[in-house]
């Protein structure tokens, strides 16, 4: 793709690859013939190597899952909501931090996979880490609370360096039209094992006691990871751009000009930071079942379950949609589902005040349902649309700002908690729906990359 006009469709390119040129309108254009790549012998090894990690790495997440499992396990050693959502903060701030200070660092190398490796082995091993904790969470509690809490950092923080090479990877390795697929192939296979696992954690959590059931879940998620990181280490990468004679002080300097080359990308980010509101009360739909609605501990596996249901039939939807219609309207239609989730919350409470609290189980199954479909959404449509959007020299540096500029609402789980505190659920969800509706309107205004090039004024007759 070099110093080409990126078949991606996003922006004109000179010198060597590097965006140049100051932003500029936006104007459409023909898509490519590129789009329609197919794959070759290797890209087809590639596309069943990442297969294995993404079904794997989705199964054994299923085990410390952010928004179900783990806070469940958090709440067990403490009854304060502000650790309960500290515990999801981590879980997702920990992924997405480092990136950014990754990304300098990853566009100076040709190959990911030894970086990959090192990071990946560290990454498996903290889940061992919390396994020991939580297993002698009897003798200290507090102690074990600590512990768990260090590990799960550990974890995140290592799950979040290894984000940046493994998406420039994935991008090096499958063509962009084959790219909603692999990812929808991902998401569903892993979600119907994350699915089936959803039984297992509830069998579990009904029939072995506290902490040796955690324990057990923890160290079952372990074993899958660990397969995942070998699916990771068959793919043949292939030699990507490198930024040669760059310094991390030459990189901090050019990212302001990387922001400001690409409208689509900011307002992309736009779109994607007020989405991100939903986190304000993920890690709380679950208390809020067992708390105010009154389900049983072994419920938590069932909602589970039906967030994974919620991922799988989605991704369905959302690789086909990527693929054929364009990431745009896979974004589109996820800040919608993302604004009715705790929509969904207000009318369980509502049915609960009214004296239909038999009923409410459905809403909450819905809930979960919402929640599966949007984080698999939130990962597929971004993803893509920014993969669409980057150049190769300039990818790892969009990945990682994406993500880091986004970890700050990540934090929300503990001043969702800290509102909890001092209001309601019911106060909590409406000002989650309330500002996750903006979201909405920001997709809206995305546009299209394979209908859109970023020029200069006055280039207009060069196309």
């Amino acid at each position: 793709m070099g110093s080409q006009r990126l078949v991606l469709g996003c922006w004109l390119r000179r010198d060597g690859g590097e965006s140049m040129q100051k932003p500029g309108r936006i104007i459409p254009f023909r898509p490519r013939q590129d789009f329609a790549a197919g794959m070759d012998k290797t890209t087809r090894w590639n596309f069943s190597a990442l297969v294995l990690d993404g079904i794997c790495f989705a199964i054994g997440a299923a085990f410390l899952e952010a928004n179900t499992v783990l806070p469940n396990l958090v709440s067990s050693l403490t009854s304060n909501s502000v650790i309960i959502g500290l515990s999801s903060t981590i879980r997702n701030a920990g992924y997405l931090l480092p990136q950014l200070f990754v990304a300098g660092y990853a566009e100076r190398l040709p190959f990911k996979k030894p970086l990959l490796r090192l990071n990946g082995i560290i990454n498996r091993l903290s889940l061992l880490l919390m396994a020991l904790a939580v297993f002698f969470s009897e003798r200290n509690p507090r102690l074990a609370l600590i512990g768990l809490l260090l590990a799960l950092s550990l974890f995140s923080f290592t799950d979040g360096v290894g984000g940046v090479p493994w998406t420039d990877m994935v991008a090096k390795s499958i063509p962009a039209t084959r790219r909603g697929r692999l990812f929808a192939t991902m998401q569903s296979l892993g979600g119907i094992g994350a699915f089936a696992a959803g039984f297992l954690i509830r069998q579990v959590l009904e029939f072995v006691a506290f902490p040796l059931n955690y324990a057990v879940l923890l160290l079952v998620g372990f074993v899958f990871m660990a397969v995942s990181l070998v699916g990771t280490m068959l793919v043949k990468e292939r030699q990507g751009a490198v930024r040669h004679g760059s310094t991390m002080a030459d990189y901090w300097r050019r990212l302001p000009r990387v922001w400001r080359s690409s409208p689509m990308f900011q307002r992309m980010m736009f779109t994607r930071m007020l989405m991100s509101c939903f986190y304000l009360a993920l890690p709380f739909y679950i208390v809020f079942a067992r708390e105010k609605l009154g389900f049983a501990e072994s419920t938590v596996g069932l909602f589970l379950s039906a967030q994974m249901a919620g991922s799988i039939l989605a991704s369905l939807l959302w690789g086909h949609l990527g693929d054929k219609q364009g990431n745009r309207a896979v974004i589109r239609l996820v800040t919608l589902i993302a604004a009715l989730t705790p929509g969904l919350a207000l009318v369980a409470s509502l049915m609960v005040r009214v004296g239909l609290a038999s009923l409410a189980f459905l809403p909450c199954l819905c809930i979960f349902t919402a929640v599966g479909a949007t984080l698999s959404g939130n990962w597929i449509g971004y993803t893509n649309y920014l993969l669409e959007v980057a150049s190769d020299i300039d990818r790892p540096t969009y990945v990682g700002m994406m993500n880091t500029l986004t970890a700050p609402f990540t934090f929300l789980p503990i001043v969702g908690g800290g509102l909890l505190h001092f209001t309601s659920h019911e106060v909590l969800f409406a000002l989650t729906l309330l500002i996750v509706s903006g979201s909405v309107f920001m997709a809206s205004r995305l546009p299209e990359p394979r209908t859109m090039v970023q020029v200069q004024p006055g280039q207009e007759s060069s196309l």
